[in-house]
């Protein structure tokens, strides 16, 4: 009974730590769709997508630049106690990490009209290559340290800092944008804030474990050799996962130009809103699955990874199948004329989605059992397969053709994970409640469709009707099991009596 309720405990901490995420998630997403006309309706289609190709090529620089350290510290620090090596090897990490940015940053000075030809498809937006190295420095610093809060288990510390700093970043493109300032003063404005934020958490890091001087003796070195033989073979991952989730941009806007490009990355956008359910569940989940690895508990890692999958399928499918209902009169309101398309589009970049979170939730099981050789191996298979589709299927269909290949790459290596899942821990992935949760979403689907049309109230109130009628429909349909339900109702139980005691506080 003790271990029943303990387990219960356990279960409630790691999804009460995924809702600060998801919080987080939640208003990044928000603050996003007030982006979108802010940008769209003041730049143009050409700037907007030299926008989003400055964002694609900063996703592909950062990891580059943490050499994926990131995700070694949370490996072997999620365990770790000693206050000295916390900071020693924060330390020496953070050190690294500034020493390449600052390579990479020279190197974008001298060569700045040659990246500007091939990134942005034109000699004349040399001033932008460099922005977007100093965007990528500020990100691999800004990433580092909250993989390091993360490892400490501080979710709720990193989840406010996230949603204040983006906030305000945010809000300086949309109020720049709309009073008329050029692309390069709001992006160094927003770079300006970043950096700050950056001087913030380390001030924070230094008040918990406090902060030492970069030392590079015989010991450092050799803790440092156990976390880069961990993270090298994640480094040409990084790359691939780039490949896979952003190289449909470079290709269209080679195959069909820069403002095509723009036009895709707004549907692309919105249907990328399922990262907001899968990224909060993975987030968490890798420090809780290591302890348990780490002390042997094999059946808890697989009972976590299955519970994980479940939590993001049950939000994530009918989120997909919701956006495809909602993509058209969102991109009527959000942006101009030239944007807006059909939402088949936005679906099949949403499915895709829900293909890659089970991949990155299950993936973990990977790094458990210190394979991590294998994981550019997989994702290579999918970076593949999603570079010959785009080739393919952008001079036939267009931008239709590079949402239905990364769909296709993203199910490639989920199926392939979820091998490596049932081989290592026994794995099982629940029909049942699967066939379940999309009847349910499709019953929703069909429903909102009628109260939709091209105006805010109408997609709140559809938006609204379709929750409703979805929880309704998996309640009938008996989709979540009795212990799941009394999970959620602890869950609920427990945020009722801290609303209640902050309001007696109050009074």
């Amino acid at each position: 009974m003790g271990s029943e309720n303990s387990s219960k405990k356990d279960y409630i901490k790691f999804t009460g730590d995924v809702g600060w995420v998801s919080l987080y998630r939640v208003a990044v997403y928000l603050l996003a769709f007030f982006t979108i006309p802010a940008l769209t309706k003041n730049l143009g289609t050409e700037l907007y997508g030299l926008w989003n190709q400055i964002l694609v090529t900063v996703g592909f620089l950062t990891p580059i630049l943490m050499l994926h350290l990131g995700t070694a510290v949370v490996r072997y620090l999620a365990s770790e106690e000693r206050k000295d090596v916390l900071s020693q090897s924060f330390a020496n990490i953070l050190c690294i990490i500034i020493t390449l940015s600052l390579s990479a940053l020279i190197l974008s000075i001298i060569f700045r009209t040659n990246l500007s030809l091939i990134l942005f498809d034109s000699a004349n937006y040399g001033t932008f290559v460099i922005l977007t190295f100093v965007y990528a420095a500020a990100s691999s610093l800004f990433d580092f340290i909250l993989t390091y809060l993360r490892a400490r288990g501080k979710i709720k510390q990193l989840s406010i800092i996230n949603v204040v700093s983006y906030t305000l970043m945010t809000a300086s493109l949309i109020i720049l944008a709309t009073l008329g300032f050029s692309l390069e003063f709001m992006t160094c404005v927003y770079l300006l804030i970043y950096f700050i934020f950056v001087v913030i958490m380390i001030i924070s890091v230094k008040r918990d474990t406090g902060l030492r001087r970069p030392k590079f003796d015989k010991t450092n070195v050799k803790s440092l050799k156990k976390f880069i033989l961990f993270s090298v073979p994640q480094i040409p991952n990084g790359i691939l996962l780039w490949v896979l989730n952003l190289s449909d941009r470079y290709l269209i806007t080679f195959f069909l130009g820069l403002s095509q490009a723009g036009i895709y990355s707004a549907s692309y956008n919105i249907g990328s809103i399922i990262t907001a359910f899968y990224m909060p569940i993975s987030f968490v989940l890798f420090p809780v699955v290591s302890r348990y690895w780490d002390n042997n508990e094999k059946g808890k890692v697989r009972l976590y990874l299955e519970y994980s999958t479940k939590i993001f399928l049950f939000i994530a499918i009918p989120g997909s199948i919701g956006l495809y209902v909602l993509s058209k009169p969102l991109l009527q309101i959000l942006t101009t004329s030239e944007f807006v398309i059909g939402g088949a589009l936005t679906f099949y970049v949403a499915v895709g989605y829900i293909f890659l979170g089970i991949f990155q939730i299950n993936s973990f099981i990977i790094s458990l059992v210190e394979k991590t050789k294998f994981i550019p191996i997989i994702t290579a298979i999918g970076g593949t397969m999603n570079i010959l589709l785009n080739i393919i299927l952008i001079p036939l269909i267009g931008i239709i053709g590079a949402a239905i290949a990364t769909l296709i790459s993203y199910l490639i290596l989920s199926v392939i994970v979820l091998l490596w899942a049932r081989k290592e821990v026994k794995y099982k992935l629940d029909t049942v409640f699967l066939v379940k949760v999309i009847l349910s979403s499709m019953i929703m689907a069909l429903i909102i469709q009628y109260i939709l049309s091209a105006s805010i109230h109408r997609i709140i109130i559809a938006v609204l009707v379709g929750i409703a009628v979805y929880l309704s429909s998996t309640f009938v349909l008996k989709t979540l099991h009795k212990e799941e339900k009394e999970i959620i109702y602890d869950i609920l139980g427990t945020l009722k009596n801290l609303v209640g005691r902050k309001i007696g506080t109050k009074k």
